[in-house]
This record gives structure tokens, sequence and C-alpha cells, in this order.
């Protein structure tokens, strides 16, 4: 009888410390809310707008996390303000997106018109009237047609953390933010040699 207690405590113990993505550590931000829907090998969450604002959502680095190719990310963004939305925009701070790119993506009302992805960020900028209800960064909700992205957590350690914010700016910062992109753009151009 104790032999099979002791089985059962260290069956539970084994179950308390599987695998999982990094640990949820909390969200900061107005005007949103966020549940976490990670599982091992994955990191993925979604965020409930009622106004434009941002949130970030911190994490701490899991052993397993520090693999390459180890951590795959999505997440879906609803908006339930009623108001037009005209795109979303991410940003990482401690992590990095790893090659190839994953999906972006909306729920069929409106149509992502124009996207674009970095090292540490990704937008995307909805069709006019921008009344997307739902955008998809990955796969979220496991579609044939749509791919996770990827997190390099190369040079972090265990127990490191790292920020994923996640913005529906106004109106007006989508021109400012395509304008510098574009001026980025013809920068790197002209300085490659001929």
């Amino acid at each position: 009888m104790k032999f099979s207690k002791t089985l059962i405590c260290a069956a539970l113990l084994g179950l308390g410390a599987q695998a999982q993505a990094a640990q949820y550590l909390g969200a900061n931000g107005t005007g949103v809310s966020a549940t976490d829907f990670s599982s091992p090998g994955l990191l993925g969450f979604d965020l409930d707008f009622v106004q434009r604002s941002q949130v970030s959502l911190s994490f701490a680095i899991e052993a397993q996390d520090l693999a390459p190719g180890a951590l795959s990310f999505n997440a879906l963004v609803r908006n339930l303000s009623g108001l037009g939305f005209e795109g979303v925009s991410l940003r990482l701070e401690g992590a990095r997106f790893a090659l190839p790119a994953g999906s972006l993506g909306t729920d069929g009302f409106q149509a992502v018109s124009q996207s674009g992805y970095g090292a540490d960020r990704l937008w995307a900028k909805f069709s006019d009237p921008g009344v997307t209800t739902e955008f998809y960064i990955g796969n979220p909700l496991g579609t044939a047609a749509a791919s996770n992205w990827t997190l390099d957590l190369s040079g972090q350690q265990v127990g490191d953390t790292f920020r994923i914010t996640v913005a529906v700016p106004e109106p007006g910062t989508y021109a400012l933010m395509l304008a510098g992109l574009a001026a980025v753009g013809f920068v790197a151009r002209r300085r490659k040699p001929a």
C-alpha cells in the first residue's frame, strides 16, 4: 500500500512538472482583457478590446522554451468596442520572430489590406471602414490555411522575462507608421552597393 501511494505522489508531481509554454505572468493595460491559452510548446492568448488601447503581456522563460523552434505563438484579437478598428500592431521585447513568418488574417468581414513584420514587430491594416470583429495572429483557430509564428528566445536564460505588447492605435498612427517604414526602406535601398 505504501508503494502505491509513493507511485501516485510521483505521478502527480510529474504531471505538475510537465512541459509548458512560457509561464504567463499577467497583463497590463486598460480597455482590454487577456486570457492565456498557452499549452506545451505553444504561447497563445485571446485579447478582447472594448476601446482603442494597448496591452502588454509578460511571460517568464522555461527551460524547454530555449530550444530552437520550441515556442510557437498565436493570438486572437477581438473588437468588442463597436468602433471600426483600422488595424492592429504587435511589439516584442526580449524575444524575436523566427522565420518562416506566420499568418495574419481576419474573420472575413474586412480583409487585411496591408501588413508587415520585422524581427520584433508586426502590424496589419484592415480594409475600409475597418469594422472587423476578430483578427488572427498565427493560427489560433487551427485552420488548415494558417500557420503560427515562432518566437526566438536566443540569448535569454531560464527565468528571464519577455513582453508582448498588442495595440489598436488611433487611425492617424498608421499613416505615420507607413511613412516611417517607407523612409526606412528608401534609406536601406540607397545604401546598397551597386
